[in-house]
C-alpha cells in the first residue's frame, strides 16, 4: 500500500512540474484583417521586451537560444512576422510597411507606451523603421547582425564586399574539412530524391551537409552548426518578397541617436560587415549608439559567445 501511495505521490508531483512549464508561456495569435500574427508570451519576468526575428519569412524559434539566461528577467515576446512559418499570409498582403505595421499593432495589443525591442538581421530593419515613425514609442533598441543603418541603395548592403564575404566564410579551411566526408560518398552526384537510395548517404547525412553550410555563413565556430536553429522547414522563402518593397534609400541614424538608447551587437565575423569596418565609420559620430563587436563570432553572435552576447543584451536592455 505504501508503494502504492507513493508511485501516485510520483506521479502527482511529475503531472504537478509539467503543469508548471506550461504556465512559463502562452501562445495567441494577433488578428488583423489579412493576417493572423502567432504570438509566444514568455511570463517569468517584468520588463516586456519584444523579439523581431530576421528573415524576411524566418520564425521565431530560433531566437530563443538569443534570449536563453535572461527568461527570469524579462517578459519576452516573441512573434512569428507575416508570411513566416506560423503567421502565413497571402503574396499580395506581403510588405514591408505592413510588417512594421503589425509590430506596432502588437504595442497597442499589449498596451505598451514604451517598448524595449530586441530585432537579428533584416528584423533590425523593422525595428529601425518602427523608431523612425513612431519615435516616441521606442525606448531601447538592441540590434544584433545589423543591417547597415544608412544606404542609399540595395547595392550598398549587399555589395560586392558582402558578397566576397560570404564567399570566404563558406570556403574557410575548417568548414571543408567538416564537408569532405560527405563528399567523399558522392554528395555532389546525386541529382534526385531517387538517387539517395543507392547513395551510402542518409537522409539525415543530406541534412547535416545542408547545416554546415548553413551553419558557414551564420557562425564563426563551424563545429557548433548543431546548435543553429532555423532554415529548411522554418523558413518560408516567398516572403523575401517583402525585401523588394524596403526604400533601400534611407538614414536611421539620428532617430537612433536621439530618439531610442539603441544597443548595435556584432560578431567580428558577421557577413554584413567583418570586424565592424563600416559599422564604426558610419557610427562615428553618434555617440549614444553603442556598438559592440564580439571577437570570433558570426552572424548569430549568441551562439559563438553566448556569455559575452548576454551581458551585452542585458546592458543594453536596461539603459
Amino acid at each position: 500500500m505504501q508503494k502504492l501511495f507513493l508511485f501516485a505521490w510520483f506521479v502527482l508531483l511529475q503531472a504537478g512540474l509539467l503543469y508548471a512549464q506550461d504556465e512559463k508561456y502562452t501562445e495567441w495569435y494577433l488578428q488583423k484583417n489579412d493576417v493572423e500574427i502567432f504570438v509566444k508570451e514568455i511570463l517569468s519576468g517584468k520588463d516586456t521586451v519584444i523579439v523581431v526575428h530576421g528573415g524576411f519569412g524566418a520564425s521565431h524559434h530560433y531566437m530563443a537560444d538569443a534570449i536563453k539566461g535572461l527568461e527570469d528577467k524579462f517578459h519576452f515576446i516573441l512573434y512569428d512576422q507575416r508570411g513566416s512559418l506560423l503567421s502565413p499570409a497571402k503574396k499580395e498582403n506581403l510588405s514591408f510597411q505592413e510588417n512594421v505595421r503589425d509590430l506596432y499593432d502588437l504595442t497597442q495589443a499589449l498596451k505598451m507606451k514604451k517598448v524595449k525591442l530586441l530585432c537579428h538581421s533584416m528584423g533590425t530593419l523593422v525595428g529601425m523603421e518602427l523608431a523612425r515613425q513612431y519615435p516616441d514609442l521606442v525606448d531601447n533598441l538592441v540590434l544584433t547582425g545589423i543591417v547597415m543603418p544608412k544606404s542609399d541603395s540595395v547595392k550598398s548592403v549587399f555589395s560586392e564586399r558582402y558578397e566576397k564575404q560570404v564567399k570566404f566564410l563558406l570556403n574557410r579551411k575548417e568548414v571543408l574539412r567538416l564537408k569532405q566526408p560527405y563528399k567523399d560518398k558522392g554528395v555532389d552526384t546525386l541529382r534526385s530524391v531517387d538517387d539517395i537510395v543507392n547513395s551510402p548517404l542518409s537522409h539525415k547525412d543530406l541534412t547535416e551537409y545542408w547545416r554546415i553550410n548553413f551553419a558557414a555563413v551564420n557562425i564563426y565556430d563551424v563545429k557548433k552548426y548543431n546548435l543553429l536553429k532555423g532554415g529548411r522547414a522554418y523558413y518560408n522563402p516567398a516572403a523575401s518578397v517583402m525585401s523588394e518593397t524596403v526604400n533601400w534609400k534611407y538614414d536611421y541614424r539620428q532617430i537612433m541617436d536621439k530618439n531610442t538608447k539603441t544597443t548595435v551587437i556584432n560578431g567580428t565575423y558577421d557577413f554584413f560587415d567583418f570586424n565592424g569596418e563600416k559599422l564604426g565609420q558610419l557610427l562615428k559620430d553618434y555617440r549614444k549608439i553603442k556598438l559592440h563587436i564580439i571577437p570570433r563570432a558570426g552572424h548569430n553572435s549568441w551562439i559563438d559567445a553566448p556569455v559575452l552576447f548576454r551581458k551585452y543584451l542585458e546592458k543594453g536592455l536596461l539603459r
